[in-house]
């Protein structure tokens, strides 16, 4: 016998998800033509195409499909910012989305999910270029343009960190596959014995050297270009950080990382890994978000896909980890693992 609990499939929905591209293309191209910048104060289209330099007819559909899709308001023939669009849309705004969606809707993303179709006939991407592509240029635009990518879940990490760590009389720390760094340096704004060594593809390190010299830490980093499956990894380090790099690969590919970098941790050190994740059995409608990243997954690697929790609490006993405790918050898109070195 077969039951359904959700909400019945119609044309409309269907229509709707087919044609999901305009709304991306609409945000996209708001962002790259800066125009809820030339909305913080409302303006007409006529005033706000002459500003951008471009055609105000073409500019005017495309003002009236952001109102539609709820990004502007309008009244009469001008427009103007909704509420919390100067937090997120504004690129002065605290949580601009901008950086976001230069990666979201990038033609990285597009490509991968337009051969999504040859991804499943193949399992794993079929792209020439893909996210574990050495030294792909995709991860310095990452690093650039997505500190808005943890989601509370590096305020969280440090929140638990931060107490242990001070009573220690070094704090070394290995970033691995640190990219922008916001996950090391978060945790060493608040702890002041904390040194950095961030490890990435070489075309990475730039941004994140840049993205510690505005956190006033650039003293406190060390650099350590290659690849985190073969380079030396120095240490031995107080903590080591692993954030969103385990749903790359394999639970048995997992391990061999998690494995190698035991070794670079002192004896009672910590090891932290950040991910998207779901319990065990979970209904995806409930939690869509890790379960639509396994389809990026699928696109953009070879065998990667969301790791369930139990997952992630079996590749870090198997590498050697004891004491895995996990941590969420309502600000925190991710959850955060923490555990020991035996």
């Amino acid at each position: 016998m077969t039951t359904t609990d959700g909400v019945a499939v119609t044309k409309r929905a269907l229509h709707e998800i087919s044609r999901g591209y305009v709304k991306t293309a609409l945000l996209r191209t708001a962002i790259d033509l800066r125009l809820f910048d030339g909305l913080a104060d409302g303006a007409e289209a006529g005033a706000l195409a002459l500003e951008r330099s471009v055609d105000e007819r073409a500019l005017r559909i495309v003002l009236d499909g952001l109102t539609a899709i709820g990004l502007l308001c309008k009244d009469g023939a001008r427009y103007h910012l909704p509420p919390g669009g100067e937090e997120f849309l504004l690129s002065s705004g605290p949580h601009y989305f901008g950086g976001a969606v230069r990666l979201g809707a990038s033609d990285w993303e597009w490509d991968a999910q337009r051969r999504l179709t040859d991804a499943v006939r193949k399992g794993g991407t079929v792209l020439e270029q893909h996210y574990l592509t050495p030294e792909l240029e995709y991860w310095e635009d990452f690093a650039e343009h997505t500190t808005w990518f943890n989601n509370g879940a590096a305020e969280l990490l440090a929140d638990q960190l931060v107490p242990w760590a001070e009573g220690r009389d070094s704090v070394d720390v290995l970033d691995v596959a640190a990219s922008h760094g916001a996950y090391g340096f978060s945790f060493a704004r608040r702890e002041p014995k904390a040194r950095i060594w961030c490890l990435d593809w070489p075309n990475v390190l730039p941004h994140t050297r840049r993205n510690a010299e505005r956190f006033g830490l650039a003293d406190r980093l060390n650099l350590i270009p290659g690849d985190m499956f073969s380079v030396p990894l120095g240490g031995p380090y107080d903590i080591a950080l692993v954030t969103n790099v385990l749903h790359h690969f394999t639970e048995e590919t997992a391990v061999r990382l998690m494995t190698r970098i035991a070794t670079a941790i002192k004896p009672g050190g910590r090891v932290v890994v950040v991910g998207h994740t779901f319990r065990g059995g979970e209904d995806p409608r409930q939690n869509p978000m890790p379960f639509l990243f396994s389809v990026s997954m699928l696109a953009q690697t070879h065998d990667g896909e969301t790791h369930s929790v139990g997952t992630y609490e079996r590749i870090l006993t198997a590498s050697g980890f004891t004491g895995t405790r996990l941590h969420t918050g309502p600000a925190a898109q991710h959850t955060v693992f923490i555990a020991e070195k035996a």
